[in-house]
């Protein structure tokens, strides 16, 4: 297998020569930034460990071998000292928009896709006294896992409400199909994506007392229109779910919800039952969305959802990314 594809220096030749990425004065530019950024990617994409001195090795060990490949001039490698110094100096934003625009992936307006937006702490960001920390935002293919568009906020001070509104917008997320927690089921996030035409599929819990109970009381004043159930045996227990959809076009709402052209009301029990205790427990869920008659592709968007947290699981067990310390807030213009 070759070292070196033929076109793999062009992400290389776009760190190069990428404006703001280096936000370093004259006197801290004894090292290339784009061949330290190469360096540390390979590291962590190696399963290094998310410690820094685990990284500057692998980066060290495999330095002669990224020169050759590049096809730049061997120098010294960076010491280990200076590697979190320079790393502070990087543009997370510019870093960011070079790697979506580089790897990331061409959505097609015509052609939706149901994509899932969900926040995750970086644990390893928190400080010593506080409870909150740096938090990415992702955006991911229910599909296929694939994550389309990132961003972060700091949790001490931002709310990831407006931050999710930012990426729908800068990254042109606004004509796909988002799926969203209940925390974002908010008038001015769904009317963006209704009026940007998209569709929305949306988790409705007691964070809208008032809409959940017009909405359930509008559910208990009508027959479902369609009802499905499947059951799913693993890790020791039985889950059925049973799904009953509800028309919501025709019911009374707030003025703010207007613009967001509710649809479509979906409730999903979740009976469990542990097969070595023997314990049963039910759970109920609703959902609203404006989409109307796809309901197995609704139903399946619901299932999807957590591929979002199954996305931050993996960067937790094959990054490491809980385990990086760093004191740095992150900077990010949206």
């Amino acid at each position: 297998m070759q070292p070196c594809q033929k076109d793999s220096r062009s992400f290389f030749v776009k760190l190069q020569n990428a404006e703001g990425l280096d936000l370093r004065d004259n006197r801290g530019k004894r090292h290339e930034l784009a061949i330290i950024l190469i360096g540390v990617a390979l590291a962590v994409l190696s399963n290094r460990d998310g410690c820094l001195s685990s990284i500057h090795r692998h980066l060290v060990n495999h330095y002669e071998a990224t020169v050759s490949a590049l096809g730049v001039e061997k120098q010294r490698p960076v010491s280990r000292s200076q590697l979190p110094r320079i790393l502070e100096k990087v543009s997370v934003a510019v870093f960011d928009s070079l790697i979506f625009s580089h790897f990331g992936i061409s959505l097609n307006e015509q052609e939706r896709k149901w994509l899932a937006i969900d926040g995750k702490e970086l644990r390893g960001s928190i400080a010593s006294g506080e409870k909150r920390g740096e938090v990415v935002v992702q955006v991911v293919a229910h599909k296929n896992g694939n994550t389309i568009a990132q961003s972060y906020y700091c949790g001490t001070k931002e709310s990831e409400v407006p931050t999710v509104r930012k990426l729908l917008e800068s990254r042109e997320l606004l004509t796909q199909k988002i799926s969203l927690d209940a925390l974002h089921c908010k008038s001015q996030t769904l009317e963006m994506i209704n009026q940007g035409g998209g569709k929305y599929l949306v988790g409705l819990k007691a964070n809208q007392k008032a809409l959940l109970k017009q909405a359930v009381r509008e559910m208990e004043s009508q027959a479902f229109f369609y009802q499905s159930t499947e059951q799913e045996k693993g890790h020791g227990r039985i889950e059925t779910r049973s799904y009953e959809f509800y028309d919501l076009l025709e019911m009374k709402k707030a003025d703010r919800w207007k613009d967001c052209r509710m649809q479509t009301l979906i409730k999903v029990n979740r009976l469990r039952e542990e097969l070595k205790a023997g314990k049963k427990s039910m759970e109920t869920s609703y959902y609203v969305s404006n989409e109307v008659g796809t309901y197995e592709e609704l139903r399946e968007a619901i299932r999807r959802h957590w591929q979002v947290e199954t996305n931050n699981h993996i960067r937790d067990v094959t990054l490491k990314e809980d385990h990086l310390r760093s004191k740095k807030r992150i900077s990010v213009e949206h």
